[in-house]
């Protein structure tokens, strides 16, 4: 089972989605050869916890908390997908907030035993995969003749959660909303 530190995006960002995979699915002839992610399955992974979590989670929940208490909603413009090598991906242009939600995030989970995170961030909701695990995806530019995705769309990063799969998605048992106004600034800093 994997565990996850995630964006699990609210009922607009998911209607935005489906969409787009609805509309990449109608125009791309290869389509078929996907398994697209449906509505329980859409979501940013913003940390793995690469053990699970830990036996006792409460410091691990305690310092999410305050990374949502003192991170205010993030508008996340999702403006390009890109064919990865063995995903379909929908990303977000670069969002200095967003960067830095990422790197509280690293803080809290190293901070509670989490091995330093190697791979660099890189934003994006996954929104296809191939039949064939060992398939590689072409370059979507050029192909198709249907209407282009309804790109670039603006939603708003309003909460995080701990996401754990489940068959056919994802559970979060516990997730903490961010801040609609930004928090004040700590006078012990």
């Amino acid at each position: 089972m994997s565990v996850f530190v995630a964006w699990m995006p609210d009922e607009d960002a998911l209607d935005a989605l489906s969409a787009l995979c609805a509309s990449i699915a109608a125009a791309w002839p290869q389509a078929g050869r996907f398994k697209w992610r449906d509505r329980r399955q859409l979501h940013m992974t913003l940390r793995f916890l690469h053990h699970g979590l830990p036996p006792d989670p409460g410091p691990l929940y305690a310092r999410l908390a305050e990374v949502a208490a003192r991170t205010r909603r993030i508008e996340v413009v999702f403006d390009r997908i890109e064919a990865w090598p063995r995903v379909l991906v929908a990303r977000p242009a670069p969002a200095p907030a967003l960067d830095r939600l990422f790197a509280d995030i690293e803080a809290a989970a190293t901070a509670c035993g989490e091995v330093p995170e190697r791979r660099a961030a890189a934003p994006h909701v996954t929104l296809a995969y191939p039949e064939q695990r060992a398939a590689t995806l072409p370059a979507l530019l050029g192909t198709g003749s249907g209407s282009p995705p309804p790109l670039p769309f603006t939603t708003c990063l309003g909460r995080i959660a701990i996401a754990q799969t489940v068959p056919g998605g994802y559970d979060t048992p516990h997730w903490w909303p961010l801040q609609e106004e930004a928090a004040p600034p700590d006078p012990l800093a």
